[in-house]
């Protein structure tokens, strides 16, 4: 099995076809011809630098206020992926560090009419380190707008691959509440134990991700037997994968697939940094099974919203600050599933 690589600048049938050959087999693809331009992306990716390189002290000026809150920097060894898998077996903390951010327009309607906690965490205040960064609020911004717009474009491509209307899916997804994420796997001093990944096997939880990367190796797709597949790097492309949404949403038509990243053997003095853009629907979208002729629904419907926090809530682990100036690869000997 191989990750394939699809120019969406390519006819359109030709591009529905392979995205649909790619999402039946594997939930993963490489893409180019996607019209981000590479300044933007350039960007994203030397504010995301600086800031991994800004002393801890600085990082924390804008480290997640309190369990629960959704945006700004999470410390070295903070989250456990695997966690969101469910099953009673401990898993180690991530070996990484991140910050995240939400919805940079404004909400929908005012914090004050959604009833539902988790609906207003949604649209918290994101945290910006601009007393250190100037460049860092505007670069991100352009970038969450960028991959927001290639995010809609490829729920069209999908819509066309399934045998749909192309705009089929923009009333699920034209308020949507994504997230973008930088993720620093910092170069390790010995390496990690048995078990210890940079990121743990997990899915996706919403309709699609956009990642891009620096290049480094590491993130590994399983496949159908159970082997672990190296994802090549897309060089001026993404690559994308369905999230678990998604697949209910084709009633298993479409895969959401496991996958991880790992330290390369031999290569634990390199850095890594990704950016996954995570491309949820709208909060309170009613999602059903869509269903070929004479075919039956797998499950019953779910509010995307709904479904998206069932899976955050148990990748956390609660651990005592630390961060890259502390990679020794040994994990907190205290870590307790906590919510994101």
């Amino acid at each position: 099995m191989s990750v394939p690589v699809v120019d969406l600048s390519g006819p359109s049938g030709a591009v529905a076809a392979s995205v649909d050959d790619a999402c039946r087999r594997i939930g993963f693809l490489g893409i180019v011809g996607h019209g981000v331009p590479a300044d933007v992306a350039g960007d994203a990716f030397d504010v995301a630098t600086a800031f991994f390189d800004l002393p801890l002290q600085q990082r924390m000026r804008v480290a997640m206020p309190e369990p629960g809150y959704p945006y700004g920097y999470s410390p070295f060894s903070r989250e456990a992926l695997e966690r969101s898998l469910g099953g009673d077996e401990p898993s180690e903390v991530d070996l990484k560090e991140t910050y995240n951010i939400g919805p940079i327009d404004p909400p929908p309607r005012p914090l004050a009419e959604m009833t539902d906690p988790d609906e207003r965490a949604v649209y918290a205040p994101n945290l910006w380190p601009d007393d250190v960064l100037a460049a860092f609020r505007p670069a991100l911004e352009a970038y969450y707008r960028a991959l927001a717009d290639l995010s809609r474009r490829l729920m069209s491509v999908f819509a066309v691959a399934l045998g749909l209307a192309a705009d089929h899916f923009e009333a699920f997804v034209d308020r949507h509440g994504s997230a973008l994420r930088l993720a620093h796997y910092p170069a390790l001093e010995r390496p990690p134990r048995t078990g210890q990944l940079r990121a743990g096997a997990h899915t996706d939880y919403g309709t699609l991700t956009v990642l891009a990367t620096d290049g480094a190796p590491g993130l590994q797709v399983r496949s159908a037997a159970g082997d672990w597949i190296d994802v090549p790097h897309v060089e001026g492309g993404f690559v994308v994968n369905l999230g678990d949404l998604m697949a209910r949403w084709t009633n298993d038509r479409w895969r959401s697939t496991m996958h991880r990243v790992v330290v390369p053997s031999g290569d634990t003095g390199r850095r890594r940094i990704s950016i996954p853009f995570f491309h949820n629907a709208n909060w309170d979208a009613r999602i059903e099974c869509i269903t070929a002729a004479g075919e039956s629904p797998r499950y019953p419907p779910v509010l995307a919203g709904q479904h998206l926090m069932a899976k955050f809530r148990s990748t956390v682990a609660t651990a005592p600050d630390r961060g890259p100036d502390d990679t020794t690869g040994e994990a907190p000997t205290s870590a307790a599933p906590t919510r994101r």
